[in-house]
């Protein structure tokens, strides 16, 4: 499981990494879950499909705690949520694209009761997050969304009323369609969609 997951995030990486060395324009941006245009399609050509631990990799930078989010990236930036593994505190990380360096590394949400149940399935930080010019929206279900600075680290804004059950965890990403932040919340007592502007 472990060794997916680390797999996950260096392909990401890497089509990030692609994507950025053609010159940065919007389209090549991999801004939300499953790319661009949500299909999982790179325009990226030519890229590596063997890895070692030092084959086909620019750098490594650790990540603390557990998150099953994918990167997403905008400019110069990867970002990743992740979670302590009691679920009790939630973060967003910022990576710089060319050097691998933490650029931010924020505490989004303390959270007082975490849904612990059948914590083997999933994480706590599992959607993947939404980033644009100047702004990245993070969600982590039940336990809020927020939209932070892509600058500063600042959250803009937060909302932490949308509740349900999750029981296995929050896993659904967010979709954005111009203004709207679209939200699923698929709870095991409620199920629901949000529109956020």
């Amino acid at each position: 499981m472990v060794k997916k997951i680390i797999c996950s995030v260096l392909i990401g990486i890497v089509l990030a990494c692609a994507l950025y060395a053609q010159g940065g324009r919007k389209e090549n941006y991999w801004n939300q879950f499953r790319g661009p245009n949500g299909d999982g399609k790179a325009i990226a050509t030519d890229l590596p499909i063997e890895f070692s631990e030092t084959e086909n990799v620019r750098w490594k930078t650790r990540i603390h705690d557990k998150g099953y989010s994918s990167p997403v990236v905008w400019d110069n930036q990867i970002w990743v949520t992740t979670a302590r593994e009691d679920g009790r505190e939630l973060f967003a990380i910022c990576v710089d694209l060319e050097s691998g360096d933490i650029l931010h590394d924020i505490k989004v949400f303390d959270v007082a009761e975490p849904q612990l149940e059948h914590g083997d399935l999933n994480s706590h930080a599992s959607p993947t997050p939404i980033v644009e010019e100047g702004r990245i929206y993070v969600h982590y279900g039940t336990y809020g969304t927020a939209c932070l600075d892509t600058k500063t680290g600042e959250k803009l804004w937060e909302r932490r009323d949308l509740n349900c059950d999750h029981r296995v965890r929050p896993a659904s990403s967010p979709i954005i369609d111009e203004e709207p932040l679209f939200l699923t919340f698929d709870g095991v007592d409620v199920q629901f969609i949000a529109a956020l502007n």
